[in-house]
C-alpha cells in the first residue's frame, strides 16, 4: 500500500462538498490526521473501524474543534458508514498519517 496516497485523498476530499471517504484506508488515515490535529497520542489499534471512530469521539468530546479543516475531516469520517476490520497494514497507515500531519 502506498500510504501517502490515502492521506492525500483525505486532504483533497476536504476541499469538496460531496466527496465521501470510500475505504477503511481513508477512514483510518483521517483518524490519524485528527489525533495529531487535536494533539492526542496515536490511539491503540481496535478490531473495527467503528470502534476506532467511537474511541476518537470519546477522546475529543469535551474539546472544541480546532479548525474548519478538522471539522471537515470529522464530517467525512462521520459519514463513513462501512464497518471494516482494522488490519495491521491499515493501522500502520493511521500511524503514518499521524506522523505526517502538520
Amino acid at each position: 500500500m502506498v500510504f501517502y496516497i490515502n492521506k492525500q485523498a483525505v486532504e483533497i476530499k476536504t476541499r469538496f462538498e460531496n466527496a465521501p471517504l470510500t475505504s477503511p484506508n481513508e477512514a483510518c488515515a483521517a483518524m490519524g490526521m485528527l489525533y495529531k490535529i487535536y494533539g492526542l497520542p496515536v490511539p491503540e489499534k481496535k478490531e473495527m473501524v467503528s470502534d476506532m471512530k467511537k474511541e476518537f469521539h470519546e477522546a475529543v468530546a469535551a474539546r472544541p474543534v480546532p479548525s474548519e479543516y478538522a471539522a471537515k475531516i470529522i464530517s467525512l469520517l462521520d459519514e463513513y458508514y462501512k464497518d471494516d476490520r482494522v488490519t495491521d497494514e491499515i493501522y500502520e497507515l493511521l500511524k503514518y498519517s499521524y506522523e505526517e500531519q502538520r
